[in-house]
């Protein structure tokens, strides 16, 4: 007798969204085993989705159908993911048998209609109300009230039922107690007392008192009561759930009932300001989202939950989109963001370029020559710098009566780093340059701004104050309202460089090394010897951005140092690499032997034809990255054809590593060009269209980010087909 044959690990079913041919978005399916793991997902393509699971598989497990969202990659697909997005869960075995097609019922579709919603908030001290920064916050989707009631067994349905008579029974709600708080050592979450599905006061404030005026000014109407009195735990299920919204505001009274999961939907971290943000999908003809947030810091090496209060009482029921939620946290362990700390001792720490380049990530001393002045991973500066320095303000400002600095720069080299005859003459950054200071008065609180310069002192001018530990008259404290102005210590707009008809022309003419110097001033405008002070200057030794860990400091060597007849230190220095050239992208039409171009744009070939694909991708300094995608028919990604690479570069393979290998040559500047049989182009295709996109993608940083504006981008498309 033969073996019955082995069943294949691939399966594939045909899905029809013909009840509604309209219907343009795009679907997957996905695939859970009976404990709710993912197993796969594919998407479905030309009606019918591929899984790599044999028929027998599939049969035991859950199968849905739901619709793509644009962000779908970064949430958890899980099973409340699927209940969120409407997913439709057919039956895929009928009698042992596969079926040959899922048809998707029109009312399924009809409820896919996604729609995006706007979350964001702050993280703040309970007490100060100042923000917290580097702070993980857990963003959740709460059980809907109605689908919990639904779950209820029909005693539970009936008990909560009396707990509800009961309540509007008494002639007032009774508020419960303000909450103990937790030693932050002692919590019962971390003594493991607490599972995950539970919660503790943790120690928060009591349930929101808005909340129970809102239950204590609620009445049942005589027909729901005669409902909820009924002995048919169908018609009670019915009118609870007919009364969702007035049963809510008790659940965060009765403890017994706060059985609520959340389904995590989402995790981000805080900024400067301690603001929180992302986006959420849900059905536009569904329920709002029922959003629960929960806090998690640093704490020594590792991050524990420092926020999570009772999701009865803390959930926003129907979220309103762009609504700020602000968290109030009052463990504490967590600090608040402290934007610029008084050092001990006389030291000047240079510490960054904005927020993302830190002085240990820009090539200076013991760097070779071309890299002197771009940061580690080969980026030159642009767009508007901002150098961040900590002072310590006490020491200096009264124990030394050093008041004022001030930045100047120069330009070194041309733009391909040949060295000027002589250095530019030393031009002093002049931009004005503010902190924030907040005051209270009748309107409530403002943020008023307090200006460190420039300034004209003695005969010194452009002088900017080393801002005072002390806050000025009527002002609460120091805040740090935007970033770009309240941590800068200078601007230096490298944009308004050089000279030309427009941006580019004036980038190219400016573009170069140029040397920043810093100095200090005394109260009377006399330039300050570093050395004869007792200055100890230091520069930051780790990466940047600094988030929640130590931030540490070395001494500056004298490469950092300028330096007097006799020795002494007199500045501090650094040499920035400065390029804000635009990018070059053009895709050059397609040539090639064997081959005719008709009037309508196709290109026939005939056997043995080869085509030449060509494209300029440049950069003044090759100073940028560029990306040649080719993709046949709508989304065929031809790698054999396509590449990545740095400007300049003499030669870049194509992104197919699979024999016989290729790449694209440098035959002028800017100017890559490789041959391609046409069969290697056309695959398995007779006749194919094909598209060409040419990214460029400049390397050049501010500090805070890439530089777009300078980027460029070119398409081009052709279509192969045979001779007659």
């Amino acid at each position: 007798m033969a073996k019955p044959k082995k069943s294949e690990r691939k399966t594939t079913i045909k899905v029809s969204l013909e009840q509604r041919p309209d219907f343009k978005g795009n679907v997957a399916a996905f695939v859970f085993d009976v404990a709710g793991n993912l197993l796969e997902r594919a998407d479905v393509k030309a009606g019918s989705v591929t899984l790599a699971l044999s028929e027998e598989e599939l049969g035991r497990n859950r199968f849905f159908l739901a619709p793509l969202t644009d962000n779908f990659d970064e949430m958890k697909s899980t099973l409340k993911t699927m209940e969120r997005l409407g997913a439709y869960e057919p039956v895929v075995r009928i009698a042992g048998k596969l079926v040959d097609v899922i048809q998707v019922p029109g009312v399924i579709i009809d409820a896919w209609l996604i729609c995006f919603c706007w979350v964001r908030g702050r993280v703040v001290k309970f007490d100060s109300g100042r923000p917290v920064c580097g702070a993980r916050v857990h963003i959740c989707e709460v059980d809907k009230v109605w689908r919990w009631i639904l779950r209820l067994p029909e005693l539970e349905v009936f008990r909560l039922r009396d707990d509800l008579l009961k309540i509007f029974e008494e002639p007032r709600i009774p508020i419960p107690p303000r909450p103990e708080p937790d030693p932050p050592p002692f919590t019962a979450a971390r003594k493991g007392l607490i599972g995950l599905g539970e919660v503790a006061f943790n120690p928060q404030p009591e349930p929101p008192r808005e909340i129970l005026i809102r239950a204590a000014s609620l009445k049942l109407p005589s027909i729901t009561l005669a409902a909820l009195a009924s002995s048919s735990a169908h018609i009670v299920r019915q009118a609870l759930i007919d009364n969702v919204r007035l049963i809510i505001p008790y659940l965060c009274l009765w403890p017994w009932w706060w059985s609520f999961r959340c389904d995590e939907i989402a995790v981000v971290e805080t900024d400067a300001f301690g603001r929180f943000q992302t986006i959420i999908p849900y059905l536009c003809d569904g329920d709002k989202p029922d959003l629960y947030f929960w806090v998690e810091y640093e704490i020594g090496v590792t991050f524990e939950t420092v926020y999570r209060p009772p999701i009865a009482c803390y959930t926003d029921w129907d979220y309103e989109c762009g609504k700020e939620v602000t968290l109030r946290i009052s463990d504490d362990r967590v600090t608040a963001c402290d934007d610029e700390p008084d050092l001990p001792g006389c030291v000047v720490q240079i510490l960054s370029i904005g927020r993302n380049v830190s002085m240990s990530e820009i090539h200076g001393s013991g760097a070779a020559v071309a890299d002197e002045g771009l940061t580690t991973d080969d980026r030159p500066f642009g767009g508007k710098l901002e150098p961040r320095v900590w002072l310590s303000r006490t020491a200096l400002r009264d124990g030394k009566n050093i008041h004022y600095y001030r930045w100047s720069y120069r330009r070194l080299t041309q733009g391909d780093g040949t060295p000027l005859a002589t250095p530019g003459p030393w031009t002093v950054l002049t931009r004005t340059v503010v902190r924030h200071f907040a005051t209270l008065g009748p309107g409530g609180i403002t943020h008023e701004p307090y200006t460190l310069g420039p300034k004209l002192v003695g005969t010194e001018s452009n002088l900017f104050e080393i801002k005072p530990a002390a806050v000025p008259a009527g002002g609460i404290e120091w805040t740090v309202v935007d970033e770009r102005e309240d941590l800068a210590s200078a601007h230096f707009e490298t944009t308004k460089l050089g000279s030309g008809t427009n941006a580019c022309d004036k980038a190219e003419d400016a573009a170069g090394k140029y040397e920043l110097k810093l100095e200090l001033f005394k109260s009377s405008g006399a330039l300050v010897d570093w050395t004869a002070e007792g200055i100890d200057l230091q520069i930051t030794d780790v990466p940047a951005p600094f988030g929640t860990g130590s931030v540490t400091a070395s001494t500056a060597p004298d490469y950092y140092r300028i330096k007097d007849a006799s020795g002494h230190t007199v500045a501090f220095r650094m040499v920035l690499r400065v390029d804000n050239n635009c990018c070059e992208a053009k895709v050059e039409p397609v040539t090639g032997t064997g081959i005719t171009v008709t009037p309508c744009g196709f290109i026939e070939f005939s056997s043995g034809a080869s085509v030449q694909l060509h494209f300029k991708a440049g950069h003044p300094n090759n100073f940028a990255d560029f990306n040649f995608s080719v993709k046949r028919g709508v989304s065929t990604n031809v790698a054999k054809a396509s590449a990545a690479g740095r400007v300049g570069s003499a030669s870049v393979p194509t992104n197919d590593a699979s024999p016989p290998t290729r790449a694209y040559t440098l035959t002028a500047p800017s100017d890559y060009q490789e041959d391609f049989p046409v069969e290697e182009l056309l695959g398995d295709c007779e006749r194919a269209a094909f598209s060409e996109a040419l990214h460029v993608v400049a390397r050049a940083t501010d500090g805070y980010g890439l530089l777009w504006h300078l980027n460029a981008f070119d398409h081009d498309g052709f279509a192969l087909t045979p001779l007659p």
